[in-house]
């Protein structure tokens, strides 16, 4: 069987220019297409999401209360409508984690407490105290960030013919669960009321279900 050379159709193409030319012209058509439709969709995605601006993102998960070095985070260019507001480029050194930021989120400014904070003030909302709350075996296995309701249950004496259970502060945060007590955040006004509860009843725990 006689050997054909590949180069034999491209040489009848040759022979016959009008053939050649129309089959480059359908390429070179072609390839065009290709590419302005690959442009178009790049000017749309830009047009949605917008131009690739720097932002700070979390190398690895950054639990509450962690202090953050300088290769916790790295800086990646993302499209300007994936930032999140308050987004942040430089993160300074020492910043402490007030909510858990996870591997790959973009780090925010209000997730960040300024540097030489404690953990635990590190954790708390704005306009809150810290209390502790005692927790023995049978109290509920609560985790930072539940939100509780806190109640107390005095001597029916004390409760001059009320009811001797009371609810002394309503959706505390937990912000710490140490080995025999509970460290919550209530507002300023709550805090005396818990810490009496404490001082002179039995404190309960109440959890409150996620909206």
């Amino acid at each position: 069987m006689p050997h054909r050379s590949p180069s034999r159709p491209l040489a009848r193409l040759r022979r016959r220019p009008s053939l050649f030319w129309v089959l480059a012209a359908a390429l070179a058509l072609s390839t065009a297409l290709v590419v302005t439709r690959s442009v178009g969709r790049a000017e749309a995605d830009a047009a949605r999401f917008g131009d690739l601006r720097p932002v700070a993102v979390a190398r690895a998960t950054l639990p509450v209360g962690a202090t953050i070095g300088p290769e916790d985070t790295e800086v990646r260019s993302l499209p300007a409508g994936l930032h999140p507001p308050d987004a942040v480029v430089d993160v300074p050194d020492g910043a402490v984690v007030t909510a858990t930021i996870h591997e790959g989120e973009v780090v925010v400014a209000p997730r960040l407490a300024p540097a030489g904070r404690s953990p635990l003030t590190a954790a708390l909302p704005p306009g809150t105290r810290a209390v502790a709350v005692p927790a023995d075996a049978a109290a509920l296995p609560v985790e930072p960030g539940d939100v509780v309701d806190v109640l107390a249950t005095f001597d029916p004496d004390l409760a001059d013919g009320g009811e001797p259970t009371v609810a002394v502060a309503r959706e505390a945060l937990v912000v710490d669960v140490v080995a025999e007590s509970v460290v919550v955040a209530v507002t300023p006004g709550q805090a005396p009321r818990v810490a009496f509860a404490v001082a002179a009843g039995a404190v309960a725990l109440a959890v409150v279900p996620a909206t």
